[in-house]
């Protein structure tokens, strides 16, 4: 059997031994091993002292009152989260809220005492519009039937008279 301090498996199988974990023919072969290998021997009785400690060794009794009293302190703390919130809220709305909203008022005064406004036509200035020319075309149209009409008018008032 290979030494198993020399080997990467030394914990899981001489741990394994000492708990009782292993089938018969590798309990042989590592009893045979300890035998020979003296650092093996003694970390088989350290980890039997442990064992052995482990054994003799006693929880203290859970008082009849530990799960109530457990609970309450699980609901009566705070997260970290909360305290903070605690901490800062305060101080936020008594000193921050205020300075923000001043900044918001000076960016917008600024923005629009300083936005660049169209500039005013002169009086008796002419005024250009955007013309489409659908509406041109309509228009001379209109003109046309004017001057028929007023041309058929003049010759039908010219004849009365």
């Amino acid at each position: 059997m290979k030494c198993p301090m020399e080997s990467d498996e030394h914990t899981e199988l001489l741990l394994a031994y000492t708990g009782g974990k292993l089938d018969p023919p590798r309990v042989e072969a590592c009893e045979r091993h300890l035998e020979a290998c003296v650092a093996c021997r003694q970390f088989v009785a350290g980890q039997r002292v442990v064992w052995a400690a482990l054994d003799d060794w006693e929880a203290p009794p859970v008082s009849a009152a530990f799960e109530r009293e457990l609970y309450q302190r699980i609901e009566s703390e705070i997260s970290w989260w909360d305290r903070v919130r605690r901490n800062v809220y305060p101080f936020a709305v008594r000193q921050l809220v205020p300075v923000a909203a001043v900044a918001c008022l000076t960016i917008v005064a600024g923005v629009m005492l300083y936005r660049p406004r169209p500039a005013a036509p002169e009086p008796g200035s002419a005024q250009i519009e955007a013309i489409q020319p659908e509406q041109i075309e309509h228009v001379l149209d209109d003109m046309q039937i004017l001057r028929d009409f007023d041309r058929a008018v003049n010759n039908d008032g010219s004849s009365e008279l």
